[in-house]
């Protein structure tokens, strides 16, 4: 691929990630003062709903890219056209699927939740459940021609038009809020922008030749298609249970008002994983490619590399976040929502682990060796479900985070490293080696983040981001002269030929 490709679109995606960060903590506040924490709650209740429906999608769209890549390298052109319309005929058979399955959920959404809603919550969750569901029907079919734009590596239309939209759906949602629209206005504005994103993407699909027939498909691969998809749509699944579940099991047993405190602290963590993700996740296609060569030193190299990445600036986020959070919380919305700093580090450090080493998931991938992550991860996500509901009953929202932070510790550090290590022939030993001494450098720079905190103590956005400043100024320096390597100071460079 266009390496200049590569790495504009690599910065697009950080870039994107840095203002999704700053919409976010300009955008939350200004939801809780002019709709208010039970909206906010509503809202966030309602994302996690519409998480399980897009399971729907079964893992397909990774499988269509695999296939697509493959296709494409081999030249098999009417191939290729013939598994697009193939695709597009299952993503809409799922279309219709996904409509019968928002009408049972609609119908049933106060038999679940009615003992802990008011009516008008109630009221309010229905309408905005139906908005929501609506994106996501729709976006089945729809999605065959993203994935399309995928495979041929247009990260820099990908992330453009991600990008806009990011920016435009929050002035147009602050917009309305303002002006005294609630809850239901601002849902149907994103909703909007979501389906004129997949427009743009049908045409942009199309005119870069994207070729469908209906005829001639190669009916004995999806045998292959979905037993690979399978394991996909699992992991898909135990994500669901970590990220979207908690604040189901929350409105069922505690309320709104804590799914509200509790999204306030996931907001961090969701921010978290964008950051990691920004790398690994334009590199599926070349991990595809590198494993179809057999080119097994330079994944594995590419894993330590990405990971020591991935790790310089989750470092800096983690600990900074580790030593400031709680002031910002309190800065940011009150005193009220102080509990969701503890929540996000329950969650925020044991993910770490699974964050730097996120290049493995595509390497499990694209040598199809997914199927015994997938098994771990199911049983320590039923793990996590049980210890949620019961620890939310016993010490409310925070419980939760706890039980994922548990069952982070036991499958994605403690068993997916001996996995990596024994079967996939990670040498994770090295790996060690180098976090933790890239680690010596960020344990220096936390001292002095304490000595911070005791000797700035005013309670005002001045004094906080003249700590974060002095912070991310040392963790710079003793990262650059005591972690860094000479590739990655290189990699800094960012635009460098």
């Amino acid at each position: 691929m266009d390496r200049n490709e590569l790495k504009i679109g690599t910065a697009l995606s950080m870039f994107t990630i840095i203002v999704s960060s700053l919409i976010q903590i300009i955008y939350t506040p200004l939801y809780m003062k002019y709709l208010g924490p039970g909206d906010y709650g509503i809202n966030s209740l309602i994302q996690s709903i519409m998480g399980y429906m897009s399971m729907l999608n079964l893992g397909l769209g990774n499988a269509m890219l695999r296939y697509t890549v493959r296709y494409r390298a081999e030249g098999k052109i009417e191939e290729e056209k013939s598994l697009n319309g193939m695709f597009l005929i299952i993503f809409i058979v799922l279309m219709g699927v996904a409509s019968l399955l928002t009408a049972y959920i609609y119908f049933n959404l106060g038999e679940f939740f009615g003992s802990r809603f008011t009516l008008e919550e109630l009221a309010k969750t229905k309408i905005v459940f139906l908005i929501m569901a609506l994106n996501v029907v729709i976006s089945f079919p729809l999605g065959v021609f993203s994935t399309n734009i995928s495979s041929k590596e247009k990260f820099i239309y990908q992330r453009g038009i991600k990008l806009i939209t990011l920016v435009l759906n929050p002035i147009i949602g602050a917009t309305l809020m303002i002006n005294g629209y609630g809850l239901i206005a601002v849902t149907i504005s994103t909703v909007i922008f979501a389906i004129i994103s997949s427009i743009f993407d049908v045409f942009y699909a199309l005119r870069l030749g994207m070729g469908i027939k209906f005829s001639g498909f190669r009916l004995y691969i999806l045998k292959d298609i979905f037993v690979y998809s399978f394991f996909i749509f699992i992991n898909i699944l135990i994500d669901q249970i970590y990220w979207g579940t908690d604040r189901v099991i929350i409105g069922k047993y505690v309320g709104i008002q804590a799914i509200a405190i509790y999204s306030v602290g996931g907001i961090f963590n969701t921010l978290y994983m964008g950051f990691a993700s920004a790398v690994s996740g334009v590199l599926f296609p070349r991990i595809n490619r590198l494993i179809a060569e057999e080119k097994n030193q330079e994944v594995s190299d590419m894993f330590l590399k990405i990971g020591r990445l991935q790790y310089i600036l989750l470092g800096l986020i983690s600990s900074g976040f580790i030593l400031f959070g709680k002031e910002f919380i309190n800065l940011w919305v009150g005193r009220g929502y102080s509990e969701a700093y503890k929540i996000a580090l329950w969650i925020m450090i044991p993910l770490t682990v699974p964050l730097i080493q996120s290049t493995g998931v595509s390497i499990m991938q694209a040598k199809n060796m997914h199927q015994f992550r997938s098994v771990i991860y199911f049983i320590i996500a039923i793990l996590n479900l049980v210890l949620s509901i019961f620890l939310v009953q016993k010490v409310g929202a925070i419980g939760c985070a706890i039980a994922t932070g548990i069952s982070f510790i036991l499958g994605q550090i403690i068993v997916m490293n001996i996995y990596y290590h024994k079967v996939m022939d990670l040498n994770m030993i090295i790996f060690w080696k180098n976090i933790l001494k890239m680690s010596i450098p960020i344990m220096m720079a936390m001292i002095v983040g304490v000595g911070l905190n005791r000797y700035i103590i005013e309670a005002d956005y001045l004094s906080f981001l003249i700590k974060v400043f002095l912070y991310t100024s040392v963790y710079s320096a003793l990262l650059w002269f005591l972690g860094l390597n000479s590739y990655e100071k290189n990699q800094l460079y960012f635009f460098k030929k």
